[in-house]
């Protein structure tokens, strides 16, 4: 997903929240990266975080693993490997970064973790779960808790028949 455009990638001059700015204005899940999930937030929301001269600012959500590891380190690990995933970033240079702690606030995906979640079905008759960390194909995101919400539809209809 390389923008392979290099002229572009280092354009941060004017208001580029139109939707035409470089980069990928998405959510981005990675398996090859230490953290699962990033993204551009001066391209996906633009209102609040794009600075006009500022170029991007990414976003990445680690597990506890990094928890025991200085804040330098960690912003140096998230850049080593934003290089690693997109190899033009390593024309970029860090100018900012913040990092933010939080106990508890996410799960880590890993082998064998499925188990744990509950199916949308439950014993209780007429009671179902819907939500991103249910028992469905996507990680917990905003489109796991959809697909959730659809499974809960199926499993309602076929009770019904």
């Amino acid at each position: 997903t390389e923008m392979e455009d290099e002229a572009r990638m280092m354009d941060i001059a004017g208001d580029q929240s139109d939707g035409k700015g470089g980069g990928i204005d998405n959510l981005l899940y990675s398996a090859d990266a230490e953290f699962s999930c990033f993204a551009d937030l001066a391209l996906t929301s633009p209102g609040e975080y794009y600075k006009e001269g500022e170029g991007s600012l990414i976003q990445a959500v680690f597990d506890e693993r990094a928890f025991d590891r200085s804040e330098e380190q960690l912003v140096q690990d998230c850049i080593d490997q934003l290089n690693k995933l997109f190899p033009s970033s390593r024309k970029l240079k860090c100018t900012w970064s913040n990092v933010a702690k939080l106990g508890q606030s996410l799960y880590r995906e890993k082998p064998g973790q499925d188990k744990f979640r509950p199916t949308q079905a439950t014993p209780i008759s007429n009671f179902f779960l819907a939500g991103s960390y249910t028992y469905q194909d996507y990680l917990d995101s905003m489109e796991g808790a959809t697909r959730s919400g659809l499974m809960v539809a199926d499993e309602i209809i076929a009770r019904a028949d």
